[in-house]
């Protein structure tokens, strides 16, 4: 009988020790690291360590991807996520990783700053025939608070009875929504829009799939316009998907000599039509890729602008007509209407030389400050300044014939401007236009 006690004993003792041997891996949770961006080639990522140093978790994650789960213990972080690529201070994320439980990093631009945000990936499912998501406004600094909808017709086809899945999203949703979803997927066409405005679309994803128990995190990224916006899908414990934008958006300016009228045709979309000249249209959104205008001067159409380069996804531009019926020209100029990230100097502005009859240079003041100069057809770049509300005089300078000076005019904070000096050379216009 004492035997029996005794090894009965030493069996309960042994057990918890043979657990605490075999269950290191419970005692760890699962973290990965998301590189929603497009200009980051490498991101790896740290955990800040006690003696100041840094613990490498996971390393050389691609753009529009997102990394293996990599285990580390349980416990309260300071992750850092650092370039594999390029030099630049770490970018700091705080999370609370528990055992057993996944999360995600998420890295990301907006503006000039890099951000991160710490996600965790343990969503309960959802009920049967359904998908849970959510929205991640990633891209603040360019669209501060968006609305989107999901809707099974074309975006274009937005109607006003159609109800907005999401509104006024200034970051990250802390609620998932649960939506319809089939086994084998149900197509949404996702359209984003800036809050309020239903008609300028920001964003056109026209396949978007959830399947049936799916959990998945919409995320909106910046593009180079400034102005529209790319997506991605995150699964939680899955896939990273991007849909990048399919969308550019493209202005005329009309500046053919003598005040002539202007119209022009893109790819099928008319963006001009009998506009006199000199005078700035609206942005009009496009199809990314190649250009093939349609332009007429007064009564003389040209066609074939082969030297005109193919829009990039996201891409703002300015499509400036210049000449006359008989020789006209165009040139499609890249414009960026990031706003400034500066804390007094607000204000973003920069030049365009339009002035017809003329090859010199065109220089431009704000009260007193140069924001640019620039050659015929070509733009300065940008000049961050202060903002002014109805005080402001804008000068320029031409190598022919001065144009009248404005003044009392104002400048926003928070806008992006261009500087318009265009028309003939032997009447020049300063023509101040907010472009974002």
């Amino acid at each position: 009988m004492r035997l029996k006690t005794w090894a009965a004993l030493a069996a309960v003792l042994t057990l918890p020790i043979l657990n605490g041997c075999g269950d290191e891996n419970a005692q760890k949770g699962f973290v990965r690291i998301v590189n929603a961006t497009t200009e980051y080639a490498s991101l790896d990522l740290y955990t800040l360590n006690s003696s100041g140093g840094n613990d490498l978790v996971v390393s050389g994650t691609a753009p529009n991807t997102a990394s293996a789960y990599q285990d580390i213990d349980k416990g309260s972080y300071t992750f850092e996520v650092t370039s594999s690529t390029s030099a630049g201070a770490p970018i700091p994320a705080i999370g609370s990783v528990s055992k057993t439980n996944h999360f995600s990093v998420v890295t990301y631009l907006t503006g000039t700053a890099t951000r991160t945000q710490f996600l965790s990936d343990e969503e309960a499912h959802p009920a049967n025939a359904k998908a849970k998501l959510r929205v991640f406004n990633a891209a603040t600094s360019e669209a501060p608070s968006v609305d989107v909808y999901l809707i099974t017709s074309n975006c274009s086809a937005l109607a006003v009875t159609d109800t907005a899945f999401a509104t006024a999203v200034t970051g990250l949703q802390t609620t998932f929504t649960q939506v319809t979803a089939s086994s084998a997927g149900t197509a949404y066409h996702a359209c984003v829009f800036a809050a309020g405005d239903n008609v300028s679309l920001l964003l056109d994803i026209p396949a978007l799939k959830l399947k049936d128990q799916e959990i998945a995190t919409l995320i909106l990224t910046h593009t180079a316009g400034g102005v529209l916006l790319n997506g991605a899908v995150l699964d939680q414990q899955g896939a990273y998907l991007a849909y990048p934008s399919s969308l550019a958006r493209v202005r005329v300016v009309a500046d053919a000599q003598a005040a002539a009228q202007v119209s022009v045709t893109v790819n099928g979309t008319t963006l001009a039509n009998g506009t006199p000249s000199p005078s700035v249209g609206d942005y009009t959104t496009v199809a990314v890729g190649a250009l093939n205008p349609t332009i007429t001067i007064d009564t003389g159409t040209a066609t074939g602008f082969t030297s005109l380069p193919a829009t990039a996804a996201g891409g703002d531009y300015t499509l400036l007509v210049t000449g006359n019926a008989g020789a006209p020209a165009a040139t499609l100029i890249t414009d960026t209407n990031t706003p400034s990230t500066s804390t007094t100097n607000t204000v973003r502005a920069r030049v365009i030389n339009g002035l017809n009859g003329t090859n010199g240079s065109v220089s431009v003041t704000i009260d007193g400050k140069p924001i640019g100069s620039a050659n015929f057809g070509l733009a300065s770049s940008y000049t961050n300044i202060l903002p002014s509300s109805g005080t402001s005089s804008v000068h320029a300078t031409t190598t022919g014939v001065q144009p009248v000076d404005l003044n009392s005019k104002t400048f926003s904070a928070g806008t992006v401007n261009t500087v318009f000096v265009y028309g003939d050379a032997s009447a020049p216009v300063i023509a101040p236009v907010i472009d974002r």
